[in-house]
């Protein structure tokens, strides 16, 4: 199943939702038939959050396999001048890259994080 996802980032802080079976996941959904992966990811993003995006860059591509079947997650970097809504999600937040570990992600968006956290690092090596 292939599957977009953003980070949309903000001041620093990057917007995450909390899905109404309790996990928290970067806001995207489902590509439909017809759809690029970029159109999907803009068109997921206007119907949960109810925001314009601007897509900056692919970040990466994970493959997991849950108990449904394997997915391809297509992840963006990605802002917005909006103030999301949460529409489909019980809860949306800012929050800072450190503290992401805190909260309990789906699995795919956990290597997600883990690559998040491995670039931050390699940019403050060459700094």
């Amino acid at each position: 199943m292939l599957v977009t996802a953003a980070i949309i980032v903000r001041k620093n802080k990057i917007l995450i939702a909390k899905r109404k079976e309790g996990k928290w996941e970067f806001p995207g959904g489902k590509v439909e038939e017809g759809e690029n992966i970029e159109e999907c990811l803009k068109r997921e993003i206007k119907e949960e959050l109810d925001i314009e995006i601007k897509i900056l860059k692919k970040f990466c591509i994970i493959k997991h396999e849950y108990n449904f079947g394997e997915i391809e997650l297509h992840v963006f970097l990605a802002k917005c001048k909006e103030e999301p809504i949460a529409k489909e999600h019980d809860e949306i937040k800012w929050e800072r890259i450190d503290r992401l570990n805190n909260y309990d992600f789906m699995e795919a968006d956990k290597k997600v994080i883990e690559l998040i956290k491995e670039k931050l690092n390699m940019k403050e090596k060459r700094l």
